[in-house]
């Protein structure tokens, strides 16, 4: 059995959580079977990181995935469904009984992937990996007093700074995933403009919780013409950028989602960004002579995420994660036996 996820090539937290929570969950011997897929953790139901060039021929099982980022695979109906990331998804497909939730909900399970730590007295902060790439945020982190933790890291690493967390402030939605399956207060931000409020709803929906992030300004000049450009992208394709939607009920989400990310009518070749891509030399450029710029923005940025870290945090209910834990854990067991 092969785990089907996103790869990217600096690394993503969320993603790469799936070479090492499955391995430590299912059985050794269910790797061994051929021609299974598992698509698990992130916003992978779509038709550019499952084509068909991929999945045909293969037994495919969802279990804990949710869509965004493109439309949906084009034979999903040929699938195992085991369960969605949340409701939102499950109605994409029309099975709203198949909402339960992210399955990075699971590392609950796993003490052995939590480091011991003397005491938890740390604030994270965890920006998206594409703000990483742009901003400072390294520096806004610093200038506001708390502990960076950039997302494209190892798994192992950013764990161990979850063992000494008290309080996760996060642009990364799986931040919030496993902070909330660890029991660890966070509170969620919003910084770039194409952050992608229907995978967070998704997922907050599916734990009873609600989903309002706190704007934070760009940490740069560069960041902020960066943003301005996705603006204007998201306007050319006849959209608003997803981060400035309105209307956050799930009937609207779900209709933006159609909206934004039209039915393929074939296997996509491959999965681009169609941007405006100057060259590197270029870039680099005019990157430095915005730099000149940026102890202005990082210090606004700072500001703003101290503020935002003295607001109500959200968790989860106890009972309500409990019982979509539970609910993923005999999911796991029914994939084990299907396959087996």
């Amino acid at each position: 059995m092969e785990i089907l996820y996103y790869r990217d090539p600096a690394g993503n937290f969320g993603d790469d959580l799936n070479a090492v929570l499955w391995r430590e969950l299912l059985p050794p011997q269910i790797f061994d079977v051929e021609d299974v897929l598992l698509m698990g953790i992130g916003s992978i139901f779509n038709a550019h990181c499952a084509p068909l060039s991929q999945t045909r021929g293969k037994k495919m099982f969802v279990l804990g995935s949710g869509a965004g980022y493109g439309p949906l695979p084009l034979d999903w109906d040929r699938w195992n469904l085991l369960a969605f990331r949340g409701p939102l998804t499950a109605e994409l497909v029309g099975r709203p009984d198949l909402a339960v939730t992210d399955s990075a909900a699971l590392v609950s399970l796993l003490p052995g992937l939590l480091p011991s730590a003397p005491q938890r007295d740390s604030i994270l902060f965890i920006p998206h990996y594409n703000s990483v790439a742009v901003g400072q945020w390294k520096r806004v982190a610093c200038e506001a007093g708390m502990t960076f933790v950039d997302p494209r890291w190892p798994v192992p690493q950013v764990m161990e700074y979850f063992s000494r967390a008290k309080l996760v402030v996060t642009e990364a939605m799986h931040g919030a995933v496993v902070a909330d399956a660890l029991r660890i207060p966070w509170i969620p931000i919003s910084i770039a403009p194409d952050a992608l409020p229907f995978k967070w709803w998704d997922w907050a929906l599916s734990l009873n919780m609600t989903y309002e992030p706190i704007i934070i300004p760009p940490s740069s000049l560069w960041e902020s013409l960066h943003h301005k450009l996705l603006m204007r992208e998201a306007k050319a394709n006849g959209l608003v950028a997803s981060a400035f939607l309105a209307d956050s009920r799930p009937a609207s989400l779900i209709s933006d989602f159609k909206k934004r990310y039209k039915p393929l009518a074939s296997d996509p070749v491959k999965w681009k960004e169609e941007r405006i891509n100057p060259s590197r030399r270029l870039r680099s450029l005019v990157r430095s002579m915005c730099s000149c710029a940026d102890g202005t923005f990082i210090e606004r940025a700072a500001r703003h995420l101290r503020k935002a870290a003295l607001t109500k945090p959200f968790l989860s209910r106890d009972a309500i994660f409990q019982f979509r834990v539970d609910q993923l854990h005999g999911l796991a067991a029914d994939l084990v036996n299907s396959v087996s």
